[in-house]
């Protein structure tokens, strides 16, 4: 619960500060990087800060504080991503990938997810609109239009 209520008090003092909170779900890395370029854009000059967001999903069997996957492990998948704004990483351990992700966010942050381009809607699709339903601001952005997509 700690950790929780230093989430809130961080994105608040950004907030209060007049500042974009960029939010980030990890998903693959490939597409992770591809929405941290589009927030490094988007956020230039708006004095933004990006939150880079592992949302850890852990089963009932377990205890909530004891997920199936190490935590220093999923600090490892976090490190070697990197941003021109100020950036901090953060892990949530939740029993849904969606429950923790809302959780993170305040009213004003802005959720951004990168998918890849199918003649079908994708899973993150799926997410995002759920998430505009539930009136939060969410951009997505194609993998394959990242221009710093290798």
């Amino acid at each position: 619960m700690r950790q929780v209520e230093e989430v809130h008090r961080r994105t608040e003092t950004a907030l209060q500060a007049g500042g974009l909170d960029l939010v980030i779900p990890f998903t693959t890395p490939a597409l992770t990087q591809a929405a941290l370029n589009a927030a490094n854009r988007l956020g230039a000059g708006l004095n933004a800060t990006i939150r880079l967001l592992k949302i850890q999903p852990v089963p009932y069997p377990l205890d909530l504080r004891e997920p199936p996957v190490p935590v220093g492990f999923l600090e490892k998948q976090l490190e070697h991503f990197r941003s021109k704004l100020p950036a901090r990483a953060e892990i949530r351990l939740a029993r849904d990938f969606e429950q923790g992700l809302t959780g993170a966010l305040s009213p004003d942050s802005v959720v951004l997810l990168a998918t890849r381009k199918r003649p079908w809607r994708t899973n993150t699709e799926r997410l995002a609109a759920r998430l505009r339903n539930a009136g939060y601001k969410v951009l997505t952005v194609s993998e394959k239009e990242d221009p710093h997509h290798a």
